[in-house]
């Protein structure tokens, strides 16, 4: 019986320095994986307010402004098709041809930085949805942008993404969900953070999948 409990001891003891090595080996990995990934976050903070659109009205989400170049455009904070939390935002078209935003401007922010937008998307029958970027200059001239896939016809929810690189002479930053055409698309969880940006430590296909676009 005591040869039994020393044995208990021992493999007690056994176990618990194998495990002592496997979180320091998973320690040293997290590590490595920090040392050598394309980018840090820097500023882990989300950039925009209300980004899940929970505070505000029926018609109206407070921190953004909806614009359309057609009055059968309808803008809500939709209660039953929801990704997260209480509302998502809606828009929904009655015109072929209108274009419509749901947009929040932004001028307090880090420069020369990365900036990565994304957020969650949901359509159905639309001619097009999707979520963009926009960096303006001090004299208000759009520099670039970029925007995530465009969404055609029926989609369940999915997070889409894009980035741009915003350098120091920029004034503000807006932030778009948008729809074209007719249909009806959901938007939630739209994010905006900004992380270290070195372009000599960027392997080629990081800088391909995140270029920006000049007008």
């Amino acid at each position: 019986m005591k040869k039994f409990g020393v044995i208990i001891v021992f493999l007690s003891i056994l176990l618990a320095l194998l495990l002592f090595i496997l979180v320091k080996k998973k320690q040293e990995f997290i590590e490595s994986e920090k040392a050598n990934a394309p980018y840090t976050v820097e500023y882990v903070k989300n950039l925009l307010f209300n980004s899940s659109f929970e505070l505000g009205d029926w018609n109206r989400a407070k921190g953004w402004i909806f614009e359309s170049s057609s009055k059968k455009v309808y803008f809500e904070r939709d209660v039953i098709e929801k990704f997260d939390g209480k509302f998502t935002a809606n828009i929904t078209s009655e015109d072929s041809f209108a274009r419509a935003f749901l947009v929040q401007e932004i001028k307090d922010f880090p420069r020369e930085k990365k900036f990565i937008l994304y957020g969650a998307v949901k359509t159905y029958g639309v001619d097009t949805a999707f979520l963009r970027i926009e960096v303006y200059d001090t004299l208000g001239v759009l520099k670039s942008f970029n925007s995530t896939d465009f969404l055609n016809g029926t989609n369940d929810w999915k997070v889409y993404t894009c980035a741009v690189i915003v350098g120091k002479d920029v004034e503000k930053i807006k932030v778009k969900c948008v729809l074209f055409g007719i249909g009806r698309a959901w938007f939630d969880d739209v994010e905006l953070v900004a992380v270290k940006y070195e372009e000599k430590d960027y392997p080629f296909w990081w800088r391909y999948w995140t270029r920006q676009f000049t007008k």
